[in-house]
């Protein structure tokens, strides 16, 4: 009964990360999207349809035009924060490795 409805931003937000993905040289994996999408939905308010096309023939083009900045924005917003997580990450690594210490020799 309920199959038929969806958030509206959803495939408009897995289609601005795909583009945003697409032509880098960075391997990605599901999970990497996974996580992107959800940041960027939860910047979005719910927008719950049954049908998109019904909702996108009712929007001004001001109103689609707003709808696109604020799926750019929130994308964007996700990627950044994955950064952060990952720059994060990497700088708990290194400081997991032993140092290396200079010998008076060397």
């Amino acid at each position: 009964m309920l199959a038929n409805i969806q958030n509206y931003y959803e495939p408009l937000v897995m289609q601005s990360i795909r583009d945003k993905l697409s032509g880098r040289d960075e391997e990605y994996d599901a999970d990497l999207v996974a996580d992107l999408a959800c940041l960027a939905l939860n910047a979005l308010p719910a927008r719950y349809v049954r049908h998109t096309v019904d909702l996108w023939s009712h929007l001004g083009d001001s109103e689609r035009a707003a709808v696109s900045r604020e799926v750019e924005e929130a994308v964007e917003s996700a990627f950044v924060v994955m950064r952060r997580r990952r720059e994060a990450r990497r700088t708990e690594i290194e400081a997991q490795e032993p140092s290396k210490t200079r010998l008076p020799w060397t």
